[in-house]
């Protein structure tokens, strides 16, 4: 019987479940949100090019200050009202009855011309955050060596030390999960589009990886 009431449980209990959706969720917005996004008007592009000229509040600054729970996240509105505007497309995804949603902001301040803001949202509270596409002056190329000088265990102000900042973070607090993945996409030897991320748990590397890095 107990073997029973295992296979049972509830899909929506694990984590691992809600992870899955996030990025599902997060995948098809990035890659599809702009064209497709119902929500997405000409008064928002507008607003976005107003707000880049007259100070857009769409930056890293604000994008610190969004709270992340499962019980008591920031709420799309609280997010609209820091950013000054609402965002400039959605997404969301209903599996098992349960629905996550998932808001942009493009045009951050001090980023490129694709850069943007995600917020990731169960039932109204912000459970994941990440920025991209953030302008960071290097003073020499980071190289596939200084990649693989990361080790996990590492602490966030050791990478930065040794990196300097990263051009996005993603950051997660979701059911006593919490994460970041600083993402590096400037300044790199290698291959057009070369990258890499590093992630860390409990402010410390644990698990980096790369792509087309020399």
């Amino acid at each position: 019987m107990k073997k029973e009431e295992n296979k049972k449980k509830p899909i929506y209990k694990k984590i691992w479940f809600w992870l899955v959706v996030l990025i599902l969720v997060g995948a098809a917005s990035s890659t599809f949100g702009k064209n497709t996004s119902k929500s997405t008007s000409s008064s928002n592009a507008n607003s976005s090019s107003k707000s880049s000229s007259n100070g857009n509040l769409v930056s890293l600054t604000n994008f610190n200050k969004i709270n992340l729970s499962s019980s008591n996240g920031d709420s799309k509105e609280t997010i609209r009202k820091l950013f000054g505007k609402k965002e400039a497309s959605t997404s969301s995804s209903t599996v098992e009855n349960i629905k996550t949603e998932l808001l942009t902001w493009d045009s951050v301040d001090n980023g490129s011309f694709a850069s943007n803001i995600t917020i990731n949202f169960d039932n109204d509270h912000a459970v994941v955050k990440s920025i991209s596409g953030l302008k960071v002056n290097r003073s020499k190329k980071l190289s596939l060596s200084d990649f693989e000088a990361i080790s996990d265990g590492q602490s966030q102000d050791d990478v930065k030390n040794k990196l300097g900042e990263p051009n996005g973070y993603t950051i997660t607090d979701l059911a006593g999960y919490k994460s970041e993945v600083w993402e590096y996409t400037s300044g790199i030897k290698g291959s057009v589009g070369a990258n890499f991320n590093i992630t860390f748990t409990d402010g410390k590397v644990s698990g980096k990886s790369q792509y087309e890095m020399k």
